[in-house]
């Protein structure tokens, strides 16, 4: 069954804790995955809740405050899978220095919880706001 207008889907919910590790955290089931470009230093998929709980707490503790926004520009989703496409925005840590991208979040999903994340972003965009 596909959404209907109005509803908010799990990736959506996901994406706009952004921010809020913990809320993030009571999300996920206990085998969830997390995916990022390859080109990012990070091991991915991440795997397991210990794995992605870690990853979303370093991200809001080592990257960027924790005061960031998203705004949704689209969300679909049916009962197993959903995805958002949305502007974040932050701020660096290292410079206090504004970070805007464009995401796009795709989520399985199942009554265990989130079982699988793929996130993708401008690359290029992050290269040219990034600190160093």
């Amino acid at each position: 069954m596909l959404m209907r207008i109005g509803d908010t889907t799990p990736a959506g919910q996901l994406v706009r804790n952004f921010g809020n590790a913990a809320e993030m955290a009571k999300m996920y089931a206990p085998n969830v995955e997390w995916s990022l470009p390859p080109s990012l230093p990070f091991s991915v998929p991440m795997k397991g809740y210990d794995a992605v709980t870690a990853f979303n707490r370093s991200v809001w503790s080592d990257v960027y405050f924790e005061d960031c926004t998203v705004e949704i520009l689209d969300e679909v989703g049916s009962e197993s899978i959903s995805a958002v496409r949305f502007i974040y925005r932050a701020r660096f840590r290292a410079t206090n220095q504004p970070y805007e991208n464009e995401y796009t979040l795709f989520a399985r999903h199942d009554d265990r919880g989130i079982t699988e994340v793929f996130e993708s972003l401008d690359l290029a965009r992050l290269a040219q706001q990034a600190p160093g």
